[in-house]
């Protein structure tokens, strides 16, 4: 655990630094926004800043993985062959990875602000703050011993933050939504539409809530019960597919993606808790 625990505070301190850096980006843009007199009210405002979380933030992943993945590698060889260690060299270190990832996305795309809080000295700074408290992050992390949990908990975390996606889409763009599994919305019922928004925006909401509840408590309950739902939709797609004649779609192959996922941690920590017991039997 000792060693799977590093790639694992990678991981985190990235997410957490993403989760920091995309709202800076959004609220620019929705200032900018409003300086040239757009109509941004209170509820584009909530819709801007999630979906740049969920969309923008899955591309900024990667590239945050990666600077940090060399940063804190190079921080790692200064504090074992120097005098220079602790949580400020960490968080330096994520402040400088921000700095060059920005810079480098700017002059590799075309001279291109992909970021709009990039634009600004202070957009700037606040990113490199994000950096800077990410590798503070990093290091809280890998400075203690970890057990199993902190693994479930960042892949539960992982999750949800990808479900999240689908969930925000049926709130706020549920046209695009219902296209994406080829539904035309305007050509429904109000009935049909009204089923179809419900149901499909109670799907994803409950799931994206039932794996935060499991990553809260580590009861392998909520796990299973998103495992259930997930499962359910394969099968009875495949059903519907063999059994009623509907067009053959491969939406179940990340339905049962979706529901293993949950289900090996909500089993891993029932095997880890029974073999905990059974050493003091």
């Amino acid at each position: 655990m000792n060693i799977a625990k590093y790639p694992f505070a990678i991981l985190s301190a990235a997410l957490f630094t993403v989760m920091l850096i995309t709202p800076i980006s959004s609220i620019s843009n929705l200032i900018w926004l409003a300086s040239a007199d757009m109509p941004v009210g209170f509820i584009t405002w909530i819709e801007v800043i999630l979906f740049d979380f969920q969309r923008l933030g899955i591309a900024l992943y990667a590239v945050v993985i990666i600077g940090f993945g060399i940063a804190f590698s190079v921080a790692g060889l200064i504090s074992k062959y120097s005098s220079y260690s602790g949580k400020y060299l960490f968080a330096v270190a994520g402040a400088v990875a921000i700095g060059m990832a920005l810079f480098l996305m700017v002059e590799l795309l075309f001279q291109t602000q992909l970021l709009g809080g990039n634009r600004s000295i202070i957009g700037k700074i606040l990113h490199c703050v994000a950096g800077f408290l990410g590798g503070y992050f990093f290091y809280s992390l890998v400075s203690v011993q970890r057990s199993y949990t902190f693994i479930i908990r960042f892949l539960g975390i992982l999750y949800a933050y990808l479900v999240l996606g689908s969930a925000l889409g049926w709130i706020f763009t549920p046209i695009s939504a219902a296209a994406d599994f080829g539904f035309v919305l305007n050509e429904l019922s109000q009935a049909a539409q009204n089923a179809l928004l419900r149901d499909f925006t109670s799907f994803f909401v409950a799931t994206f809530l039932f794996m935060v509840l499991g990553v809260i408590t580590l009861n392998p309950i909520w796990f299973f019960s998103v495992a259930i739902i997930y499962i359910g939709a394969a099968i009875f797609n495949l059903i519907a597919i063999y059994v009623h004649g509907t067009s053959y779609n491969q939406i179940f192959i990340f339905e049962f993606i979706l529901g293993g996922w949950p289900a090996i941690l909500g089993l891993t920590i029932i095997l880890n808790n029974d073999r905990t017991k059974n050493k003091f039997l």
